[in-house]
């Protein structure tokens, strides 16, 4: 009976070791996932290595906090937004992160819950077709409106609206413009044109009527933004930058180009024009290939030297070298003439400055 006790005694502070040391374990684990986090809010902040650190955070937080957290899910989600690279396999790896805090989220609140909405989202972004998509934006919207806030599900048509645009447009056109509609009608009715959200709509409005050729309702979207920024803001805006260049483009497409001319001068002055750069078109014409040339898928390029003159016009156009032919020449320096810059800026003032540019001619083959 003796050595029974004295046995039974030994497993217990056997037992009390062990408990002791895993919660040490745990303790440092925890500390090093703190760490491993806090690197990635101050990557957030920098724009620096937010990949890597996201990555980090999920990793350690998911074997701090288990499969099934909702941390873990927000973690996944981190990391998600983090991810930088556009082929196929970063593509695959963020849907999957969306799914597993779309999971998560689904068994810890409901499929019907506010909290699956952020991984709906990203499911729909990175969706494998339109049909997906589709069905992802279709339980946000029905979880949005059960929420009784308008905004909110203003909010939510506008990002369904935006994914079907800018990647399914082709099957999901009629869809995506009605969401973007409504809410744009109630922005219009109910925030102000500085809003980002109206920002927002009004930019994605100017592309819906550029693409139906509806050139003047997309202009005056555009102008609106310009506005917004010239009235509101001291400093320069990447968004008023995109909308001058967008406008740029419109304009001459309708045969103004004096009014081009003034968002070229805009766009100048926001972006100062360095000695070592090559100037970049604000609006292009693509050469035409020559018939007799692609007949025989005959490849060619065209080197160039021209003037930007103090209005962004090209001006002089020179061919500095070529291969292929003459063809190729004569149809590069037709489109080139036709193209607007923004002119160079010194002292305030818009000068001519020399620039070169290369045409490449090829065929698919």
């Amino acid at each position: 009976m003796k050595l029974n006790k004295r046995v039974l005694l030994m497993g217990l502070s056997l037992s009390v070791l062990s408990t002791m040391s895993f919660a040490e374990q745990a303790s440092n684990a925890q500390a090093v996932f703190n760490d491993a986090y806090q690197n990635y809010l101050n990557a957030v902040k920098t724009k620096e290595n937010m990949q890597q650190a996201a990555e980090q955070a999920y990793t350690l937080g998911k074997a701090v906090y288990g499969d099934n957290s909702d941390n873990t899910a927000n973690l996944a989600i981190n990391y998600a937004k983090s991810i930088n690279g556009y082929g196929k396999k970063w593509i695959e790896k963020r849907f999957s992160l969306y799914q597993q805090a779309y999971t998560i989220s689904v068994n810890n609140h409901g499929n019907k819950s506010l909290e699956t909405v952020d991984s709906l989202v990203g499911m729909a972004n990175f969706a494998p077709s339109a049909q997906k998509a589709d069905y992802y934006l279709d339980q946000v919207i029905a979880i949005a409106n059960t929420e009784n806030k308008p905004k909110f599900l203003a909010d939510m048509k506008l990002e369904a609206a935006t994914i079907l645009a800018n990647k399914f447009s082709y099957e999901k056109y009629r869809e995506a413009k009605n969401y973007l509609e409504e809410a744009d009608e109630y922005y219009q009715a109910n925030l102000p044109k500085n809003s980002v959200e109206q920002i927002k709509a009004d930019f994605l409005m100017a592309s819906f009527a550029e693409g139906r050729k509806r050139y003047d309702h997309a202009i005056e979207r555009l102008n609106r933004v310009v506005k917004v920024f010239d009235e509101n803001l001291s400093y320069d805006h990447s968004a008023e930058l995109t909308a001058h260049s967008r406008l740029i483009g419109l304009y001459e497409k309708k045969g103004k180009s004096d009014e081009a001319t003034k968002h070229c001068i805009a766009i100048a002055k926001m972006v100062p024009w360095k000695e070592s750069q090559e100037q970049t078109p604000l609006y292009r014409v693509e050469p035409k290939y020559p018939k007799n040339k692609a007949r025989f898928s005959k490849d060619g390029s065209v080197v160039m030297e021209f003037q930007v003159d103090e209005s962004g016009f090209v001006k002089n156009p020179q061919v500095l070298s070529s291969e292929g032919g003459l063809a190729f020449e004569k149809s590069a320096v037709e489109a080139l003439a036709q193209w607007r810059y923004a002119p160079k800026f010194e002292h305030g003032k818009a000068v001519a400055a020399t620039s070169k540019v290369q045409l490449d001619f090829k065929i698919r083959r």
